[in-house]
C-alpha cells in the first residue's frame, strides 16, 4: 500500500510538473503579446508630438511573403529623403508597426499612396523625432485592427497558459490531499474526495459558468480578427470568406449561453446535494435532498436524471481523444408540490439503483466510471440546473425484487427498488400500444420513430450527406472522397429510413412469445415457445446527445432475435424483458 501510494505520488507530481512545462511557452507568449501591444501604444502617443515635414519618396515597393499554408502577407516599403533643422536625412520606416501582415488592406491602400506620390514627384510627410532627426516615419496611424489583433493574441495564450499554471498547481493540492484520505481510509473510496468526505456534495453551477465565460470570452476574441477582416475581403469581391462569418456567429451564441448560465448562478447560487449515508450502494437506493439557498419558481415538476458514463480516453494519430459514453440512465420527476420552495429550496430524492452496473472508478486510467445526478426546472427567466458527481459503490447492500404492486402504492417522486408495471398511458407516452388478444394473450406495438428528436437528426444528417456527395462528384476532388462520404451517408439514409418507417409488434399469448418487423425492411413474424427462450434483457442502444435508448432482444436456443428498439425509458424496457421472461398473461393494470 505505502509503495502505491509513493508511485501514485510521483505520478502526480510529474504530472503537474509536465502540464506546467507544457503552459509555461503559452504564458511566455502572452505576456510577450501584452509586451508587444503596450509597446505599440506608447510609441503611438510619443510619435504624435514627432514634428512633420515634408519628404520625397525615392523608392516604393509592396512585398509579399506566402507561408506554408497559401496564406499571404504584405508590407509596403519605402525610402524617403526629408530635411529637419537644415539637415538631410534618410527614412525607410513606413508605420508604426514594422513588418508585413494581411489586417484589412492597409499595407496595400498605403502602397497605393506612396507609388502615386513618387510617380507624380509629389512630397509625402515625414513625422520626426525632435530630439533624434534621424528617427522618422510617413504613417503615424494606430491601426485599430492589429492592435487589436495584438491584444487578442496577448489575451488568448495568456489566459491558456496561466490558466494551466494555476490549474496545475489547484490539481496538485486536490491529489495531495486526496492521498491523504487514501491513506487514511485505504478500505473506503468514497471517502477519498474531498468534496465527498462530509456527505454535501456541491453543484456544478458555478464551475459550469466559469467554464461557459472563459470559453465564450476566449472564442470571441479569436472571432475577433475574422469579423474585422471579412468584411473588407466580401467588399474586394471575395464572396467565398463570407464562410469565415460563421465563427463570429457561433460566438454570438457562445455569448449568450454564457450570459445565461452566469445569470443561473447569480439567481440561485451554488445548489448542494446531501446524502444522509456514504456511499451509494448499487442496487440499493439513492436517497437524499438538493438544497438551494435560494427561491426556485419552478412552472412545472423538477426533472431529475441519473446517469451511469463511462468515459474513454484513446491515442490517435495526433494526440488522444475522448468520448464518453452513456452506460444507464434513468429519468423521473418530482412534482413541485412534494418540494419545499421558498428562500431555501429542497427536493427530496428517493430512487433504485441498479444492480449490474459498474461503480465509480477512482483510480487513475484511460477508462473511467462516475455516475452523475441533474436535477432541472422551467422558471420565469434563466432556467434551474444543475448536476452533482456521485461515490457510487458496491457495498454488497443489493435489495432483492419484490412482487408487483399497484403503482398508487409509492409516491411519485420516489420510485420503488422493484420494477412496477406500466401503465397504458405511460406506454401510449413512449409510443407503445398495448391490448388484450382475443385469447387472452398481450400485444405491444412500437410504434414507428419512438423518439422524434433523434429521428429528425439522423433524417437532417442523412440529407446533409447526400447533398455534400452531390458537391464533392461535382468537383475535381479525388473520387475516393465522394465514394467515402456516399457509403457513410447510405448507412445514415437507412438508419434513418428504419427510425421513420420501422414497427415492432410483439405478442405474449399462451406460452409462446412472437416477434414480428413491419414497414421498413420487414420480416416474417417469429414464434418462440417459452421453453426456447434463454433471456430476454433490456440493452444498451444507441444514444444521441446525452439520451440513452434500449433496445430489446430476445436471446433462444437458435440465435438472438430483436424484439423492440429505441426505448426512451430503462424501467419499461427492463419490465418488458422481465415480463416476457416469466411469461405472465395478468391483464395491464
Amino acid at each position: 500500500m505505502l509503495l502505491n501510494s509513493a508511485i501514485r505520488n510521483e505520478t502526480h507530481r510529474r504530472g503537474a510538473g509536465w502540464l506546467m512545462l507544457f503552459a509555461l511557452p503559452f504564458a511566455a507568449v502572452g505576456v510577450g503579446a501584452l509586451l508587444w501591444s503596450g509597446w505599440t501604444l506608447l510609441e503611438w502617443r510619443e510619435i504624435a508630438g514627432w514634428a512633420p515635414v515634408p519628404a520625397e519618396i525615392v523608392e516604393v515597393d509592396l512585398e509579399e511573403h506566402t507561408d506554408s499554408d497559401g496564406a499571404t502577407t504584405y508590407e509596403a516599403t519605402a525610402t524617403y529623403r526629408y530635411e529637419y533643422a537644415g539637415t538631410s536625412y534618410m527614412g525607410t520606416r513606413v508605420a508604426i508597426d514594422a513588418g508585413s501582415d494581411n489586417i484589412g488592406r492597409f499595407q496595400q491602400e498605403l502602397y497605393y499612396e506612396l507609388r502615386a506620390a513618387h510617380e507624380n514627384d509629389t512630397p509625402v510627410t515625414a513625422y520626426v523625432d525632435p530630439d533624434e532627426p534621424y528617427r522618422a516615419v510617413l504613417n503615424r496611424e494606430l491601426r485599430p485592427g492589429l492592435f487589436v489583433f495584438k491584444g487578442v493574441f496577448a489575451i488568448v495564450f495568456g489566459t491558456v497558459g496561466f490558466g494551466l499554471l494555476f490549474g496545475a498547481r489547484y490539481a496538485a493540492k486536490q491529489m495531495a490531499a486526496e492521498e491523504k484520505l487514501r491513506d487514511r481510509f485505504p478500505d473506503e473510496p468514497w471517502r477519498w474526495k474531498p468534496e465527498w468526505k462530509n456527505g454535501r456534495i456541491a453543484g456544478s453551477t458555478r464551475a459550469g459558468a466559469y467554464v461557459a465565460i472563459v470559453f465564450a470570452v476566449l472564442w470571441n476574441l479569436i472571432s475577433l480578427p475574422t469579423a474585422l477582416i471579412v468584411p473588407g475581403e466580401i467588399a474586394e469581391g471575395n464572396k467565398a470568406a463570407a464562410v469565415a462569418l460563421l465563427f463570429p456567429l457561433i460566438g454570438i451564441g457562445l455569448a449568450a449561453w454564457a450570459i445565461r448560465t452566469w445569470l443561473r448562478l447569480k439567481r440561485f447560487k451554488t445548489p448542494t446535494f446531501v446524502l444522509p449515508r456514504l456511499p451509494v450502494p448499487l442496487g440499493g437506493r439513492l436517497k437524499g435532498t438538493i438544497r438551494v439557498d435560494a427561491e426556485i419558481p419552478v412552472t412545472a415538476d423538477f426533472h431529475l436524471e441519473l446517469e451511469c458514463i463511462e468515459t474513454q480516453t484513446r491515442s490517435t494519430g495526433k494526440g488522444r481523444s475522448t468520448e464518453e459514453k452513456l452506460l444507464w440512465q434513468k429519468q423521473w420527476r418530482v412534482p413541485r408540490h412534494q418540494c419545499q420552495i421558498g428562500e431555501l429550496t429542497t427536493i427530496p430524492v428517493d430512487v433504485a439503483m441498479p444492480t449490474r452496473q459498474p461503480p465509480t472508478t477512482m483510480e487513475d486510467g484511460d477508462d473511467k466510471v462516475s455516475w452523475r445526478l441533474e436535477v432541472a426546472g422551467a422558471c420565469p427567466g434563466p432556467d434551474f440546473w444543475s448536476r452533482f458527481e456521485l461515490p457510487v459503490f458496491d457495498t454488497g447492500e443489493a435489495v432483492q425484487p419484490a412482487a408487483e404492486t399497484p403503482a398508487a402504492a409509492v409516491p411519485v417522486a420516489t420510485a420503488p427498488a422493484f420494477i412496477e408495471r406500466p401503465k397504458n398511458h405511460e406506454l401510449a407516452a413512449l409510443g407503445i400500444d398495448y391490448e388484450r388478444t382475443p385469447r387472452g394473450g398481450e400485444a405491444w406495438t412500437f410504434r414507428c420513430g419512438l423518439d422524434p428528436q433523434s429521428r429528425l437528426g439522423i433524417t437532417g444528417f442523412a440529407v446533409g450527406g447526400l447533398f455534400m456527395s452531390f458537391v464533392l462528384f461535382a468537383t475535381d476532388v479525388p473520387i475516393v472522397f465522394p465514394l467515402v462520404v456516399s457509403v457513410i451517408d447510405a448507412l445514415a439514409i437507412y438508419w434513418a429510413l428504419s427510425l421513420w418507417f420501422t414497427e415492432y409488434r410483439v405478442t405474449l399469448d399462451r406460452g409462446v412469445l412472437t416477434v414480428a418487423r413491419r414497414g421498413f425492411m420487414a420480416r416474417k413474424p417469429i414464434e418462440i415457445p417459452q421453453q426456447w427462450i434463454k433471456q430476454v434483457r433490456a440493452k444498451r442502444g444507441m444514444q444521441a446527445g446525452n439520451k440513452l435508448f434500449y433496445d430489446l432482444e430476445v436471446e433462444t436456443t437458435d440465435g438472438t432475435h430483436t424484439a423492440a428498439s429505441s426505448l426512451a425509458d430503462y424501467d419499461v424496457a427492463s419490465w418488458l424483458a422481465q415480463h416476457w421472461m416469466r411469461g405472465a398473461r395478468s391483464p395491464q393494470a
